[in-house]
């Protein structure tokens, strides 16, 4: 068996055995669940409270904790360590739950045993009870952070241990939290927007405890909320600082006068650094923050009209009518809808005065917003529904819609179309007689034979439908393919029959082509140019076969030329004698240096061998 592969499996056979003595360590051991604490801390100084079990378990519940404040936990962690001593295998396995408290109050704290559930069973740790003193309490272990540094007696040599260094006392300017209104002098109803920052100059490790201002005066709209704290760099007041936005809120004032935004608070750790010489060291101090309150200047709008009902920003309104013509008893719905930007939660419903002859159902009223910088955005619809209870014609009137607008600082007035609506008498109706006292004088009676709305005399009716079997445009449409479609037919057959004359012209005229190229080779014999001479006699006698044979020049070649003239019935000897005067032109043609060969005889070959294929094929 190779090296590499006992190895392999000792490995694999040490890991099973290990498994399995880890198994049985584990079995046999008890539970044990512990509580431990430091027993004195400072006001405000965050402790830890560490609950350790032996053995894997769920449902870790605190016990109770009051006067203290939980900060954050639990954080777990576990650790598992073995043994094997003559022969007995020892396995300790631990699971640490981590939690962080805090004290406001100086005094004795409890914090009662916690539980937890281990293979169904449930254990309970011992109580842990913590002094909390004034002034902050080292521990420990930050005592050993503080002073312990394996490698500073290397770089510290023929000097004295360094203290650590005193902790930056941190100021108002250095970290603090505003509220920021972007502007403080607006008209009851108009949108504000408040936002809340973080402005600092250290190094935190944690923010805690928000507590926003109750906006009571307001109708509030979150418009962003910051699900973790992004920093940016920003100048406030001469000084560069990391700014993070916390929240952002769209503000409608609800009442007049001087109002009072509350402060925001916060609770924060500051990471300081101090000291150290090859580790760095830091400690958390806690500290908390309040922003200034802002004060607001709410005023009343301007002699506002009579039916102003308090709509601020910029507004369109809609009418949609359902029917115009029903019958007595029929539901008739009627929406009144409002569009644009503005204080759409302080909107009220239109007041709409409907006679006594209509039974009036209350709105359903149902919107379409999101919330923006610039205020409410969307829609707002009141959905009546009425049952005309008596005939007649009757005009509604038209509903108004009056809103303060903020670019001109005026008020307008929106009007609906008049809301018109006729109302035929039900026909198995015999108790109602015309002389019915209706509560709008203007009223007409509906009577059994009466059309809604007819318009006597000259009506002016133009006719604007033309059919479309009349219309040019239609027939174009269909005549125009057509012609294109024959046009392409005609111009196709046309390049086919002019292909086909070609061809046939190249057949025809094959003879007297290669008869004008050997004409040519000719008069280079007369003037000595051999290289000239056999090019010609070559392009002969190729374009002889590729017109008379209709050979496309691609696939012009030898072995193709056999075939075709073994197929026409020519003698072997003259396809041989053919094969060969070109075979022997192409050489005498590319290889100059080639033994000289009489042009004559070849021009005379040439010709004979053309004029016996013209013979043979006619």
């Amino acid at each position: 068996m190779p090296t590499s592969y006992f190895k392999k499996y000792m490995r694999r056979l040490l890991l099973i055995c290990f498994t399995i003595f880890l198994h049985f360590g584990l079995v046999a051991q008890d539970v044990s669940f512990v509580a431990s604490a430091p027993s004195k801390v400072g006001v405000h100084q965050n402790f830890q409270v560490k609950y350790t079990v032996n053995a894997k378990g769920s449902n870790l519940n605190l016990g109770n904790y009051s006067g203290l404040k939980l900060v954050n936990g639990p954080f777990s962690s576990s650790s598992t360590s073995t043994q094997i001593y003559n022969g007995q295998v020892t396995t300790n396995v631990s699971y640490t739950y981590t939690y962080t408290f805090q004290a406001s109050n100086t005094g004795n704290f409890t914090i009662s045993g916690a539980s937890i559930n281990v293979d169904g069973q449930q254990y309970t740790s011992n109580s842990v009870t913590i002094e909390v003193q004034k002034d902050p309490v080292q521990t420990q272990q930050s005592r050993q952070q503080t002073y312990y540094d394996p490698f500073e007696d290397f770089f510290n040599q023929g000097r004295s241990r360094t203290q650590p260094q005193q902790p930056k006392e941190i100021t108002n300017e250095d970290l603090f939290i505003r509220v920021i209104p972007n502007k403080t002098n607006v008209y009851k109803g108009e949108a504000l927007t408040v936002s809340i920052k973080l402005y600092t100059r250290v190094d935190l490790s944690g923010l805690t405890d928000l507590e926003f201002p109750s906006f009571d005066s307001f109708y509030v709209e979150e418009l962003e909320s910051a699900t973790r704290l992004l920093f940016n760099r920003e100048n406030y007041n001469g000084t560069v600082y990391d700014v993070a936005l916390i929240k952002t809120y769209l503000l409608y004032p609800r009442v007049t006068g001087k109002v009072v935004i509350e402060s925001c608070k916060a609770e924060c750790n500051v990471r300081q650094y101090v000291g150290g010489g090859f580790f760095a060291r830091y400690q958390d101090i806690p500290r908390k923050l309040q922003s200034p309150e802002i004060s607001v200047n709410i005023k009343n709008l301007p002699n506002p009209p009579e039916n102003f009902t308090g709509a601020i920003g910029n507004f369109n309104i809609e009418l949609v009518q359902s029917e115009d013509t029903v019958n007595v008893n029929d539901a008739v719905s009627f929406k009144f809808v409002v569009k644009g930007t503005g204080n759409f939660n302080m909107l009220e419903e239109p007041k709409i005065v409907w006679p006594k002859e209509f039974e009036i159902y209350d709105p359903v009223v149902s919107q379409n917003l999101k919330a923006t910088n610039a205020g409410m955005n969307g829609s707002k619809t009141w959905e009546y529904t009425i049952i005309p209870r008596y005939p007649g014609k009757f005009n509604l009137g038209q509903i108004s819609f009056v809103y303060f607008d903020l670019n001109s600082h005026q008020y307008k007035i929106l009007k609906t179309q008049d809301i018109k609506l006729a109302v035929r008498k039900d026909i198995y109706d015999t108790k109602f007689e015309n002389d019915y006292n209706y509560s709008q004088k203007t009223v007409e009676f509906i009577d059994d034979d009466d059309i809604r709305f007819v318009k006597r005399g000259n009506l002016n009716l133009v006719k604007n439908f033309t059919p479309s079997v009349k219309s040019c445009i239609v027939w174009l449409f269909y005549l125009l393919p057509l012609a294109i479609f024959i046009t392409i037919s005609i111009l196709l057959r046309k390049r086919i029959k002019e292909n086909a004359n070609i061809a046939a012209r190249k057949v025809k005229l094959a003879g007297k082509t290669s008869r004008k190229r050997l004409k040519k080779a000719r008069k280079f014999i007369q003037q000595n140019k051999k290289n000239e001479f056999f090019k010609e006699i070559i392009s002969a006698l190729w374009g002889y076969t590729s017109d008379r044979f209709g050979i496309p020049i691609a696939e012009l070649t030898k072995d193709k030329v056999i075939t075709v003239l073994q197929a026409l019935n020519i003698e072997e000897e003259l396809i041989n004698k053919f094969i060969h005067l070109i075979d022997k032109c192409e050489y005498a043609h590319f290889a100059p240096s080639s033994e000289e060969t009489s042009f004559s005889t070849i021009y005379s070959e040439a010709v004979e061998v053309i004029e016996k294929l013209e013979q043979k094929i006619r």
